[in-house]
Formats: C-alpha cells, sequence, structure tokens
C-alpha cells in the first residue's frame, strides 16, 4: 500500500508541475529550464530503482537453470527409466515369485501411464538369471515369430549342426532344444493390440516350450477380451496384477530418484510432494507431468525455489466416450467403484466396507486404496465430491450418470 500512495503522490506531484498555479505563471524561461533540469535526475533515479526488482522476474534461459539448480537435465521428461522404478512393491513380489516358481503365464494390467512398460523393463534388469526377450508390441502376424526368435538366438557361423527355424511350427522344438535347463522369459508389452491369432500362437508356446514363462502386460479391457474370446487362455494365467497408483511415501521417492539421477540432493521438492500426490493421486504418469509442469513454471518465472503454481481446477472432460469403451480402459477396481456410485453416493469408508477386504492388509489399505483410486477419477471429471462432516462423499458426474442411465 505504501508504494501505491507513493506512486499516487508521484503522480499528483508530476499534474502539478504540468498544471502550475497562477503564481508560478510569471516564471522566467530560464527558471523554468533550471527547474526541469532538477526534475530529470530524480526520473531517472526512480528507473534505475525499479529496474533490479524487473530483472527478478526474468525469464532464465534452460541452460542457467538448471546449473543454478545443480541439474544436469530436467529429470521429469517422459522417458522409460527401469533403474529408478519405485513402487508396487507387493506387485513386483508377486510377479518375482511366480517367475522364481516356473509359472507359464502371468498378466500385467493398467491404464496408460501406471507404469507397465517400466515395469516390464525392471523385470528385464532383475532376471538375470534368465534368458529375456522383451517385445514392445505384438507381431502382427504369428510367422513373424520366427524372425523374432532367430533374433534372439542368432547363430553363430561355426555352429553349422545349430539349426534356425523356419516356420513357426518350429519354434517349439528350436526353443527346447536351445534352452536346455535355461529359463526364458517372454515379455510382451501393449498385449491388448494382439489379434486372437497371435494369442492362439502364444497358448501354443506356452503349452509345448518346456522352460519359458510369458508375462503379457497391456491395458484393463485384456482381461475382458480373454474372457469373451479366448477364456481356455485366461485361465493358464496363474498371476494377474493390476497396477494404478502408487502411495505418498511412493511418489515422493519417485521424485526424490529422479531429482537425484540429474545430480540433484532430492529435497528441492519437499514442500510441494503431498500437494503433487493429492493433485495426481499417486498416478506415475500424473506425477512426472505436473513436476515437469513445476519445473517449467520456475524457469519462466526466474526463481530456483519450485512452487506448487498450478491452478487447483479438474480437467474437464470435454466429450465423454461411450460407456462400455469407457469401462474397458479401466481396472476391475475402477469399474466396481464407478458401478457402485452409479447407484448412490457413498464415502471411502462405505466403498471399503462393500469391497473384498481379503484382498488387503487392512481395512485401512483398503480405503487407502479406495481414496487413491476415487481422487483419480475426480481428477478425470468422472467423480464429484462434497463434504458431509468429517468425510467426503463421492458420486458420479452428471455427464457420467447420464451415460450410466442410457446403458
Amino acid at each position: 500500500m505504501d508504494s501505491e500512495q507513493s506512486d499516487s503522490q508521484n503522480h499528483v506531484e508530476n499534474d502539478q508541475n504540468f498544471h502550475p498555479k497562477k503564481e508560478d505563471l510569471s516564471l522566467t524561461k530560464e527558471e523554468v529550464v533550471k527547474e526541469e533540469q532538477k526534475a530529470e535526475p530524480t526520473h531517472h533515479h526512480e528507473e534505475q530503482k525499479h529496474e533490479p526488482a524487473h530483472s527478478n522476474t526474468r525469464k532464465m534461459s534452460v541452460p542457467d537453470w538448471l546449473n543454478a539448480m545443480k541439474w544436469s537435465t530436467n529429470p521429469f521428461i517422459f522417458n522409460i527409466m527401469p533403474s529408478l522404478f519405485v513402487g508396487y512393491r507387493s506387485q513386483t513380489e508377486r510377479i518375482m515369485m511366480a517367475l522364481e516358481e516356473k509359472h507359464k503365464l502371468m498378466l500385467i494390467l493398467g491404464p496408460t501411464g501406471s507404469g507397465k512398460t517400466t515395469l516390464l523393463k525392471w523385470l528385464s534388469l532383475r532376471l538375470r538369471n534368465y534368458d529375456v526377450l522383451y517385445i514392445g508390441k505384438p507381431p502382427k502376424m504369428a510367422e513373424d515369430f520366427v524372425e523374432i526368435f532367430n533374433s534372439k538366438y542368432k547363430k553363430h557361423w561355426y555352429a553349422f549342426w545349430d539349426a534356425k527355424p523356419k516356420t513357426i511350427y518350429d519354434i517349439p522344438d528350436f526353443l527346447n532344444k536351445k534352452l536346455h535347463r535355461k529359463s526364458l522369459v517372454l515379455l510382451i508389452d501393449e498385449i491388448h493390440e494382439a489379434n486372437t491369432d497371435i494369442l492362439e500362437w502364444l497358448r501354443v508356446l506356452n503349452d509345448q516350450v518346456e522352460n519359458m514363462s510369458i508375462v503379457l502386460s497391456g491395458l484393463p479391457s485384456f482381461d475382458e477380451q480373454l474372457r469373451n474370446n479366448l477364456e481356455t487362455f485366461m485361465k493358464r494365467a496363474t498371476a494377474k496384477i493390476e497396477l494404478l497408483s502408487l502411495t505418498k511415501e511412493e511418489t515422493r521417492e519417485l521424485i526424490e530418484k529422479r531429482i537425484q539421477n540429474v545430480g540433484g540432493t532430492g529435497r528441492e521438492f519437499d514442500h510441494v510432494y503431498e500437494r503433487i500426490y493429492e493433485y495426481t493421486a499417486g498416478f506415475p504418469r500424473e506425477i512426472l507431468r505436473v513436476c515437469d509442469q513445476l519445473v517449467n513454471s520456475a524457469i519462466l518465472n526466474g526463481r530456483t525455489r519450485i512452487e506448487f503454481d498450478i491452478h487447483e481446477q479438474r480437467q474437464e472432460m470435454i466429450e465423454l466416450p461411450k460407456t462400455h469403451s469407457l469401462l474397458d480402459k479401466m481396472t476391475a477396481m475402477q469399474k466396481e467403484i464407478l458401478e457402485m456410485l452409479s447407484k448412490k453416493p457413498m464415502t471411502p469408508g462405505q466403498i471399503a466396507n462393500s469391497l473384498d477386504l481379503t484382498k488387503y492388509k487392512s481395512r485401512q489399505h483398503a480405503v487407502r486404496s479406495v481414496n487413491n483410486v476415487v481422487t483419480a477419477l475426480q481428477n478425470l471429471g468422472y467423480l464429484e465430491r462434497r463434504r458431509e462432516e468429517k468425510a467426503f462423499v463421492y458420486s458420479l458426474s452428471p455427464k457420467l450418470s447420464t451415460l450410466f442411465v442410457k446403458s
């Protein structure tokens, strides 16, 4: 307020200079020039006084900002970094146990950005005593597996006796001879894009190759795809693991590891990581997106302190997809919660009480898991919430509610 009053006074004084009182009209021309010369230094001094404050808000160059932070690069760009994989401890323990026990088929399901690819890459690093083959997308034709396995097990020039598979029907015998007592883990990502022929051939490999485990990763809709088309294949899956979100502690660990990897202390986000967790509900890709946004904001504003300056607004859904396609992209737990809320509004505790609590270590763990899910769904615009006494009550958003009624 003081600076505003000062500016106001300066404006009044300047107006008085330009609109002198009647007695000032008697000034000679020389006296007027002298008065103007007196005023000029004051004017320049005021400009110099405000200049440093203006320069503090100037956009910094990216190299200068990174150098000030002592980071080699922005740690929150979207890239797969399996060595920095965090969270999903119970899921990783379960899948490692299944592989060590040499189970034949495992499924990893989760929405886009939940960390499925990172988990597969992490597994490929951990499985040092296994032959590991990672396939980023399923091939379009079953015959493509011939080239895939020939590339994995390249024939040495001197091994004239070592026959390569020429057709898909040669692959099972080829692998059984090649592996002997070793174990092969076949990791296939984006399996929801596979056609029926590919899935049928994987079932053949699963049955006929002795020391091979197959881990398939895809969207939650793949589960329903198997139920509708290949129920016998689905029944072979001894482990089905769902990925969704990280806990608050795992969110902090993800942020710290990313920063430490580029030379930082890992403590630069300590004062905002809880806000980040609340805003993202612990969804891995959203955590990276929000952290990247905060870094860019700091660079543009010329400051090295990270501030949570994201507007607290939820993502508005311009047009919701049809209910069946929407549910196809969700985990079983997300579907179950939406179905519950389509009947009546509920608190996270009420939702947890309606779940199968035997799947959780305790009711508290179930409530925490429900909280993560409903917060993520609210961020997407699928749910609304209101406070009733000491708890939040969640309900379907009006547009989603309409879709559920129509379906």
